[in-house]
């Protein structure tokens, strides 16, 4: 959700009443809805309902595959993904003590990365020492992961339906929680947007990776649809496939 706060990106942000639909004519229905720009760009469009003692929000995101870089396909897939991995203040045990080990993390896999890389794969032998150097790291920083706890902090508050999803224009962020959590809520998603730790981030791709091998490279329709949109919109950002190639996703 991007930060209502501070954030790079052009949002929408809705927040509603959930309660069943009822028939309502236009101008009643326009009289309970309020939209405000923030000075960070942000929208805000609020739908008013108080029938029922809950909200819901969703927050789309103005940025999805179409604006993944070139050679770098399903970053912005992968963004949706880390965006659940908590932050500075949640989801670790020690984040200064984190700080360093992701750091080491980073640059043991930039040489590890180097290495595969090169014509041939590089050489074997330095190959598998630098990424169990990699490894190693990883091995060390998971020791300060708190696992899953953005989850679980909203839903033991009540929140249902969390989730999220990637298209090629949009990402978007949504979930319910009762009306006396919503400071907490705005706390939450302020937080995870402004103070974003990447922890997890090879763990997180291996599983779009598996997603991918099953969602896309083991049914014949997908491949095909794949293929078609790349060759249709060849000359256009629409050939990326949100998900991402294989072939940049191994290498993120």
């Amino acid at each position: 959700m991007k930060r209502i706060i501070k954030t790079g990106f052009p949002l929408l942000l809705l927040v509603l009443c959930w309660i069943p639909a009822f028939a309502q004519d236009l101008a009643s229905f326009e009289k309970r809805v309020t939209v405000n720009k923030l000075p960070n760009g942000l929208t805000v469009v609020l739908c008013r309902r108080p029938e029922a003692p809950v909200f819901s929000f969703a927050t789309w995101v103005d940025s999805g595959s179409s604006q993944d870089p070139l050679h770098m396909t399903g970053l912005a897939h992968m963004m949706e993904h880390m965006a659940f991995k908590g932050t500075d203040k949640i989801g670790t045990a020690d984040y200064s003590a984190e700080k360093a080990a992701l750091a080491e993390v980073e640059t043991t896999y930039a040489a590890y990365r180097a290495e595969r890389i090169k014509p041939g794969g590089g050489d074997s032998k330095k190959v598998a020492e630098l990424e169990k150097a990699w490894k190693d790291a990883s091995a060390r920083a998971d020791k300060y992961v708190v696992k899953g706890a953005f989850d679980e902090i909203v839903q033991r508050e009540g929140g249902v339906g969390l989730n999220a999803f990637t298209t090629y224009d949009e990402t978007v962020y949504f979930y319910s929680m009762p009306v006396n959590r919503l400071e907490l809520w705005a706390y939450l998603e302020s937080e995870r947007f402004t103070h974003p730790v990447m922890r997890e981030f090879y763990k997180e791709r291996d599983v779009v990776m598996e997603e991918r091998r099953m969602r896309t490279d083991s049914d014949p329709t997908q491949r095909m649809i794949e293929q078609f949109l790349g060759i249709a919109f060849d000359a256009n950002p629409y050939h990326r496939p949100t998900i991402g190639y294989m072939s940049d996703l191994q290498y993120f």
